[in-house]
This record gives structure tokens, sequence and C-alpha cells, in this order.
């Protein structure tokens, strides 16, 4: 059995994790899920510590975001997170987000084991893993699927990777994407409150990288693509309001 299935955190909302009107940003809310899952998964001997001994580590492959409400700036919150199980090469993790003990929010994600020297993807099935204790609750019902993006899309802006937005692992952190995407959804003339947040990480960025940042708008929502130099797509995301 995993020696910890569910892992519980608690986060208070501070003035450096809330936008203009005293919320909590999806960034802020990022780097706060990434805690949770990092922390349970080296509860249950599969995190940061062991990989690195395996010469691999985690990187955050699809999310999706579902936000009943926000919290505010000096609001307190609980993350609950749990391993799902894996599918091929990802690992599957859920998390629910209480506020004064309602749900306030619902995520799913998807995750790869690199091999740090590759870069290419890892089977967790390779690894000592306790596949048969993984936990069936689910916070989303519904499988993560690659993003499509059809039509032509508009140049938004041109970026560039900067010291502040590298992680431990020396590549960008997925808190920062997230912030690049929802900067250039309301530079895009978006209004309101984003209520769901979906995103996959296709390529990393490095220090001094340059790319653009592409929107198309559709039916099921704002969609955005980041793009390097070469032209090849960095990550790709879909925004509701």
């Amino acid at each position: 059995m995993l020696k910890h299935p569910f892992g519980k955190y608690n986060f208070l909302v501070k003035s450096y994790d809330s936008d203009q009107v005293g919320k909590l940003t999806l960034s802020a809310l990022f780097h706060f899920l990434q805690e949770c899952a990092w922390d349970n998964a080296r509860l249950n001997d599969f995190g940061f510590e062991f990989l690195k001994k395996e010469n691999a580590f985690w990187v955050l492959s699809r999310v999706l975001v579902q936000m009943d409400e926000y919290p505010k700036w000096k609001d307190e919150i609980e993350i609950k997170t749990w391993p799902k199980g894996v599918d091929g090469f990802f690992a599957q993790r859920d998390f629910k987000i209480y506020s004064k003990g309602r749900i306030i929010g619902r995520v799913t994600s998807w995750w790869l084991i690199l091999d740090r020297d590759t870069k290419r993807p890892r089977k967790p099935e390779n690894f000592n893993f306790i596949h048969e204790s993984y936990i069936s609750e689910q916070a989303i019902e519904r499988k993560l699927d690659k993003i499509i993006i059809s039509g032509e899309t508009k140049e938004l802006e041109q970026r560039k990777v900067y010291n502040s937005d590298l992680d431990v692992n020396k590549h960008v952190n997925n808190a920062t994407y997230v912030r690049w995407i929802v900067d250039s959804f309301y530079l895009n003339e978006n209004k309101g409150v984003i209520t769901e947040f979906e995103i996959n990480f296709l390529l990393e960025l490095s220090l001094n990288d340059e790319f653009t940042i592409h929107t198309i708008n559709s039916e099921d929502g704002s969609y955005f693509i980041l793009r390097n130099t070469k032209g090849r797509d960095v990550c790709k995301a879909r925004i509701n309001h």
C-alpha cells in the first residue's frame, strides 16, 4: 500500500499570490499544486529525490483546472492530492481545492518521467512503483487528450526567457508558462474570470530562448500556442471564462 495515499496541504493566500482584485492567480495556484505533488510523491518514495538517484526527473505534461471560485488574499485553502494511476508513459495525479470546507476547484494532471541525459520519457512501470495501490477517486472524470488547434492563429507578442523563469531542473517552470498565457489572454481584450484552464506542455524552453505567443478563438474557448524560433510548438492552452 502507499504510505500516504492522500496528501492534504494548507496554504495562506499571500499578497504576492494575488491579482489586482485580490484573488489567487492561476500561476500561484500552479505553484501550490506543484508543491503538493512533489511532497506527496516524496512521502510515497517516488519523488524528486528518488528520481534524481535514477538519473531522471518529473515533468508536468497535461493539466486541466476547473475553478468554481478563487480564494482571496488572506484566505486559507486546503489542497488534497493523490496519485490516480498510470496510462502508458503518463502518471496521473488529481487535486481538490477547498475553502472553508467547500470544494472550489478541481484539477487533473498527467506527468512524465524524463531521463536527465536524453530528455526522453521513461515508463513508470520500469521503476519500483506500487501500481495496484493507486487511488481510484477522481477529481475530474476526463481523460486528458492532446489539445488540437485548427485555423489561422494571430501572433500576440514576443518574449524571452530570463533567469528568474527557470526552476531547479534549469528549465522554465510550469507556472511561468501559465503566467505568460494568462497575460496574453487579457492582453487580447478578454475579460471575465477564468473558469477552466487546460494546458499541454510539449517542449522545454531554456535561458535566453525567444518565443512568440499566438491565439485563436473558438466556440469552446480561447486557444493559445507558444512557438520557439524554429517554429515548433512549445505548449498549447485552452481557456474558458
